[in-house]
């Protein structure tokens, strides 16, 4: 009676120190642990769809998926239970029955037998290892498997436990396991999967079902005989290491440094997996096709044009680390060429231009030292080009008499409404050849600002940029077939059962080429080139990038109503018939009438430029005329006496290397209402001509003067040739 008060007396005071010892260790901070919580872990990128992208990899190629003890079936969690610790749930972190028990073992074995570390004590082995496993080690565990106990509870200990365990192959926590040896996740696991998965973190490199399979067989079996052995066998010899999905890379890879995926376990993009794949298939087949082009880099950007959801990224047309495919042309600066262009029309439209106006397509020159002569893709002058017309062929001169008039300022002001931020930089130094796109923006940029039109003149941000009417008219206009015959003929590429806008676009030397297409849903960017800066072999157009864009749109509006996609007119205009060569109200005498958008507002005058003796152009179109040999009168009489050539201020340089040849300066003049004009050079009569007013004077070393005098009017000019 005595002994066993002694007994009951030391029990309780055990279970006091023990618990005085729990509630000790629980007040201890245990930083590894709170880091441990934190752990980094692989985060599962998905589709819009839930279609995996990727799992991104840790250090080494390690993939450690998260998930919630919730996501993990109650059966999966009672296998483990019962394959490492079958009193978890009744022990504070020491199983001492199953301590006595393996003592007992290995005492009489002369040698380890078994062990009797617990869940719990094999997490605080992964929280805190030990690079020995000594006695001293265990005993850590065993005291760091009490701190855990206390100051968390089992659900969440287990929940860790699972995330965690080593099942090797570079896989970490159930999640990855399941994933790699069988391609499913927990909650699809059957029992014989489960059974085979449960005994691995014993010996990972023993149990390993790929690599061991009668092993792991036969300790599945030992341990789980209410599932037939052979129902195991045969999961477990069709076990192969699952294939991870790298898809959409650049896109993940942007993310990633962006720090989009930070403390997360899983995050669904707007990417349409469907989407990606098909237009990787386009562009691989255009680059096949482009090959002895020497063009060997593409890059494709998708998007939904009414909410900005990103649909495809490709950023190249592999992914290498020898052959510089992992550049992302998405994002990578290059000179977009006349793709930019209706950014500059739409602009003009809310600057005062009207569609019917009519813009010369002539030699002209621009600035004075620094002096810019645009020429088009072509190499030709075609006039007379009303504002529909310029804009949909493409036409260089046209384009930047705009930006002349509007201002480099203003039109880079509105490019930043519409997020292009790389032309920060580059903006300024391309001057006027801002205007066939000769800053460097993105394709991301590109295809988002051109997004705009689809959307009314609205950006992303909710902000107005274009006024509605503007936007619409720029969508008719880059609609419209007819009026890009001048610049690239009926070309099928942009034949669509739907209506769609497009615009193409390549820089100098033809090193990027880029195709930008929209309808009402979406909008597609499609950039080729070479990231190392190659030209391409030959003259290589933009119908191949201009191909896929199509090819994409097709594929994206497949079994959609063709009047449910139609854009809208513009509120405040009308269609009128003007003439086709002077955009003015049509008279008898105007060979050519077509309808065009007018502003409600608007009285148009009539046409002067026919009339019973022919066709009688304005005087700037003067030196067209005389380089073209047609035979159409000017009338001369539409401006005052100008000098055109050579600009006031300008600079001329002296070739070196033609020292023999006699080297000229071009004198021009138009306008006026004399017949003939007096040339003045340095204040000395060199001679009287007749229209046109062109000549050429040797070119002499210094500071020059000129002027010029007809009918009473006079103009001067200063130039200088070093």
């Amino acid at each position: 009676m005595f002994f066993s008060k002694k007994i009951k007396r030391g029990l309780i005071c055990a279970i006091f120190a023990i618990a005085f010892f729990r509630i000790a260790l629980f007040f201890m901070p245990y930083k590894e642990l709170a880091e441990f919580k934190n752990r980094e872990c692989s985060v599962r990128v998905l589709d819009k769809n839930g279609e995996i992208l990727q799992i991104l990899p840790l250090s080494g190629g390690l993939r450690r998926e998260n998930v919630s003890i919730d996501e993990i079936p109650k059966s999966v969690r009672n296998s483990f239970i019962r394959a490492e610790d079958k009193r978890f749930y009744f022990h504070f972190g020491i199983d001492f029955v199953s301590a006595f028990r393996a003592l007992f073992q290995n005492v009489r074995g002369l040698s380890r037998v078994s062990g009797a570390s617990t869940i719990t004590m094999q997490l605080a082995r992964i929280v805190s290892p030990s690079k020995t496993r000594t006695f001293s080690a265990k005993l850590r565990d065993c005291v760091n498997a009490i701190r855990i106990e206390g100051k968390l509870s089992k659900s969440k200990i287990l929940e860790l436990y699972l995330n965690n365990v080593p099942f090797g192959k570079n896989a970490e926590g159930i999640a990855s396991a399941a994933r790699t040896f069988y391609a499913k996740t927990p909650s699809e696991l059957s029992d014989a999967e489960c059974a085979s998965l449960c005994v691995i973190p014993r010996s990972p490199s023993r149990y390993n079902p790929l690599d061991n399979p009668q092993n792991n067989i036969e300790a599945a079996s030992r341990l789980n005989p209410s599932i037939p052995k052979e129902k195991i066998e045969k999961v477990v010899r069709s076990s192969k290491k699952f294939e991870y999905p790298f898809e959409c890379p650049h896109f993940v890879r942007f993310l990633e440094k962006s720090g989009a995926f930070k403390n997360k376990r899983e995050v669904k993009l707007s990417i349409s997996l469907e989407v990606q794949k098909f237009a990787q298939m386009r562009v691989e087949k255009a680059l096949k096709e482009a090959s002895r082009s020497r063009i060997a880099n593409a890059a494709v950007f998708v998007c939904d044009a009414k909410t900005g959801d990103i649909l495809a990224w490709i950023g190249s047309g592999g992914w290498s680390e020898n052959d510089g495919s992992q550049i992302d042309g998405v994002l990578n600066p290059m000179q977009p060429g006349s793709s930019m262009k209706p950014f500059l029309y739409a602009l003009a439209l809310d600057s005062g231009f009207k569609v019917q106006d009519v813009l010369a397509d002539v030699p002209s020159e621009f600035g004075a030292e620094n002096l810019y002569i645009p020429q088009n893709f072509n190499n030709r002058f075609n006039g007379a080009v009303r504002f529909r017309v310029a804009l949909a062929s493409s036409l260089n001169v046209p384009a930047v008499k705009i930006l002349d008039k509007i201002g480099e300022d203003v039109y880079l002001k509105k490019l930043d409404e519409l997020g292009f931020d790389s032309l920060k930089e580059s903006g300024k130094d391309a001057g006027l050849s801002l205007a066939l796109g000769g800053g460097f923006v993105s394709l991301r940029e590109l295809v988002r600002a051109f997004a705009v039109f689809v959307r009314d003149g609205v950006f992303w941000n909710d902000k107005r940029v274009f006024s509605k009417d503007a936007a619409r008219l720029i969508c008719s206009i880059l609609s419209d077939k007819n009026a890009r015959a001048m610049g690239f003929g009926y070309a099928q590429t942009f034949e669509t059962a739907y209506p769609a806008i497009f615009k193409t676009g390549t820089s100098n030397q033809y090193q990027n080429i880029t195709a930008l297409g929209a309808t009402k849903e979406y909008a597609v960017g499609v950039w080729m080139g070479n990231f190392s800066g190659n030209t391409v072999i030959g003259k290589t157009g933009s119908s191949l990038p201009a191909r896929v864009v199509r090819e994409i749109l097709d594929f994206l509006e497949d079994g959609v109503g063709a009047d449910s996609l139609s854009f809208p007119l513009p509120e405040n205009y009308s269609l009128k018939r003007i003439c086709a060569l002077s955009g003015k109200l049509p008279t008898r005498f105007c060979p050519e009438k077509v309808y065009e958008f007018v502003p409600n507002d608007e009285k148009i005058e009539e046409c002067t430029w026919h009339n019973q003796n022919g066709t009688f152009y304005p005087a700037e179109y003067q030196r067209w005329l005389f380089l073209s040999g047609k035979n159409d009168a000017l009338d001369y009489e539409t401006s005052a006496l100008q000098i055109t050539s050579p600009k006031d201020g300008g600079i001329f340089y002296f070739d070196e290397s033609k020292r023999r040849v006699n080297q000229i300066v071009r004198i021009e003049a138009m306008g006026g209402h004399g017949k003939s004009a007096q040339i003045f050079l340095d204040d000395v009569l060199i001679d009287e001509i007749e229209r046109p007013f062109i000549l050429n004077v040797p070119a002499i070393r210094g500071k020059h003067s000129l002027i010029i005098k007809s009918d009473g009017e006079e103009k001067r000019a200063s130039f200088e040739v070093r």
